[in-house]
């Protein structure tokens, strides 16, 4: 039964999407229909199959199954790996995958290229419960590339415009240099342990059986791969510029799928990465600076998707720092809570650009964005959950990480404190925005507009949300001192226990940074001018971006290109132009040469012999 389960998981979307391909152009309009109900029935598998487990206490768990792919000195094999972790995180993906295609249905409905999109999407789906199922590194690594392609193709969905089609190389590349080492660090790790399955890869078999020296450079460049993916300092860069694909897709590459892959692998392969403390150290570290870098950008921006996509950005690097400190259990729930409201986010914003055709806060707040009564209540839902507000998830799941970090590291806490107060800020300077500024002539035209939706684009719309927010307001009694289940299941404590301290920091941090948002923002329009004309030395780091994008164009532009123009010329000029070609040329001539010996005339032989004869008699003579 389980096994039945599973195929169905991994298989309903890739038969969804080859299905898109091969409707012939009459039936292009049914793509929508069949990737939702693929959506609907990988979904319901992995529901089905979760909450069998959950009911029984996950007993006769981990189960494989395997079969062997190639014969190496050690066999590699391919199959499934059902155990708590990637049971919670399948049912996470493809619940999240289902939601945001049923909003598809409503957000792509002009869309002339809506077949494309959706079979895109199916297939962005099958990668990523194929990565989760994966039951060794090498298997993951395939998928995980899979991931990479087809996010490309959902980035650059719009490839038309040139800032989609140069977003979509960009997320490309940026994740293909993290992918590198990755790759380099499955290859070692299986020549150097002889295995790549997940559950032999424990931090006692590996401490014993490979140097510190080794299993610290294995888990750095295994680790290249969690930053490109999962968006870590320096390569978090590509991340922002991805909102240049269509909403529902960022719903889905920043909630529970592309980047969220990166800190499932961190804590799926944790035996590898804790065998090597300075390993975590970096791994704290990088997240760290992630979760600063990424809640300070989030602060000036005026694009609602890249103030999310900034916020994702620092809330991975929360999750990072937890797995850093050494709670594989802090970081996975996070990652959980924060699945479900930063899709329900992303897809709230999605709705108030459907309907007001712009990404800038302060257009959606004068075109009417706070009458949409739906989108403002799911916003407030999902700002609550991100700042950490109770009894909303994320107060959970951001406090235990607090808690973990203040064990480990006052400083690295300190700093998460900060990170959590620039979100507060950041959250209400959005919901101040939207509703605090004046509406301008565009309200009525636009909420006409809303009510002239089909009833069935307005349930694509309203069933998602409401679900999200619903599940976003749920998810975090699972880990609160009233029910500790989701901890225990993730192999936590049995029961969670109530920090006072910890919910009275949390509480200041909130009225602080709602106080500063409030006072800063209470007259939208004249803040954000402010904003924008304002100087400084802070503003100037942050409109450039930290100066990471400054740094890459420095290395591409004046480092790269100029040793690609030098090895360029160092090949046409002496490859080409002195080995191959001077050498070809030379022969050449040299048979040129030698063909005026034989000419066929004989006055020209006999001059020869006499020339030669005349050389040889002064030779000898001499």
């Amino acid at each position: 039964m389980e096994l039945e389960l599973l195929w169905i998981i991994q298989l309903a979307p890739v038969v969804a999407f080859l299905g898109i391909q091969l409707l012939p152009a009459r039936l292009k309009k049914t793509a929508p229909a069949i990737a939702v109900l693929a959506a609907f029935a990988a979904a319901s598998a992995a529901s089905w199959l979760f909450w069998s487990y959950l009911h029984t206490g996950g007993q006769n768990l981990p189960q494989e199954f395997s079969h062997s792919w190639l014969a190496a000195p050690q066999a590699l094999e391919v199959g499934f790996l059902v155990d708590r972790l990637n049971l919670l995180m399948i049912w996470l993906v493809t619940v999240i995958a289902f939601f945001v295609q049923l909003f598809s249905v409503y957000y792509m409905d002009e869309d002339p290229s809506r077949a494309r999109y959706f079979g895109f999407l199916s297939f962005f789906a099958f990668s990523m419960t194929g990565l989760v199922l994966s039951s060794n590194l090498l298997q993951t690594f395939l998928f995980w590339e899979l991931v990479g392609l087809t996010s490309y193709l959902l980035i650059g969905f719009w490839y038309e415009k040139t800032s989609a089609a140069t977003a979509a190389r960009k997320a490309f590349v940026i994740n293909r240099l993290g992918d590198l080492g990755f790759y380099l660090g499955v290859i070692l790790l299986f020549l150097g342990f002889g295995t790549l399955n997940f559950q032999g890869l424990t931090r006692e078999s590996l401490v014993a059986a490979l140097s510190p020296q080794t299993l610290t450079l294995l888990g750095l460049l295994v680790f290249t791969g969690v930053m490109g993916k999962s968006a870590q300092f320096p390569f978090h860069n590509w991340l922002p510029d991805a909102m240049e694909g269509p909403t529902p897709v960022s719903a889905l590459i920043h909630s529970a799928t592309m980047v969220a892959a990166g800190v499932f692998l961190l804590v799926r392969a944790f035996g590898l990465f804790s065998a090597s403390e300075f390993t975590l150290s970096v791994i704290l570290t990088t997240g760290f600076l992630t979760a600063f870098v990424g809640a300070s950008m989030a602060t000036i921006q005026n694009d609602i998707k890249k103030i999310l996509a900034y916020s994702t950005i620092s809330q991975l690097g929360l999750m990072v720092m937890a797995i850093g400190a050494g709670s594989s259990v802090a970081g996975m729930f996070h990652l959980s809570t924060h699945a479900f409201f930063k899709s329900l986010l992303f897809l709230t914003a999605g709705a108030f650009i459907h309907h007001t055709h712009s990404n800038d806060i302060g257009e959606i707040a004068e075109k009417g964005g706070k009458n949409d009564l739906l989108a403002v209540l799911m916003l407030v839902v999902g700002l609550a959950s991100l700042c950490g507000l109770p009894p909303f998830s994320g107060f959970f799941s951001k406090d235990m990480i607090l808690e973990t970090l203040k064990e480990k590291n006052i400083f690295f806490y300190w700093g998460a404190i900060f990170v959590s107060f620039l979100t507060v800020y950041y959250s209400c300077r959005l919901l101040f925005v939207i509703l605090f500024s004046k509406t301008g002539h565009w309200h009525g035209v636009e909420t006409a507009h809303a009510h002239s939706d089909p009833a069935k684009l307005r349930l694509s719309r309203a069933v998602p949300l409401v679900s999200l927010a619903a599940i976003s307001v749920g998810v975090g009694y699972f880990g609160s001192p009233l029910n500790a289940g989701l901890l225990e299941w993730l192999g936590g404590p049995a029961e969670a226990y109530f920090n006072t301290t910890l919910a009275m920091t949390t509480l200041a941090l909130f009225l602080g940074g709602a106080g500063l948002a409030y006072a800063r923002f209470k007259n939208p329009e004249e803040a954000l001018k402010k904003e924008r004309e304002g100087q400084g030395l802070i503003l100037t780091v942050l409109r450039r971006k930290f100066f990471v994008d400054d740094a890459y164009d420095f290395v591409v532009k004046k480092i790269a290109l100029a040793g690609a123009a030098l090895l360029d010329a160092f090949d046409r000029k002496v490859i080409n132009g002195w080995m191959v070609n001077g050498t070809s040329y030379n022969i050449s001539k040299l048979g040129r040469l030698a063909s005026r010996l034989q000419n066929g005339l004989l006055q020209d032989y006999l001059s020869w012999a006499i020339l030669a004869g005349v050389v040889l008699i002064f030779f000898i003579v001499l």
